[in-house]
């Protein structure tokens, strides 16, 4: 956006203005214990084939992490992009 400021000084009054900013992303100690494995080890034919977080289509080789109770599986490496 050309009308934000990024410079030190913008940045530092922003940071007054809204507060410390904490993450809401996953702990990485939770996603490493999720089961994970090659999407061509889970498939199935009626198997999701797009990871949510991306979209991309899932490469046979691709690592792929299964949610503990949700039917979802994502890209391990979109999960943790997305945690950070």
């Amino acid at each position: 956006d050309e009308f934000f400021d990024t410079s030190y000084e913008a940045l530092l009054s922003l940071s007054d203005a809204i507060g410390e900013v904490h993450s809401k992303a996953t702990p990485e100690d939770v996603i490493e214990s999720l089961q994970s494995a090659m999407y061509k080890e889970w498939a199935r034919e009626d198997s999701e084939m797009r990871c949510p977080i991306c979209l991309d289509d899932y490469e046979p080789s691709d690592v792929v992490t299964k949610l503990l109770e949700c039917p979802h599986w994502l890209h391990k490496h979109c999960l943790e992009v997305s945690s950070l």
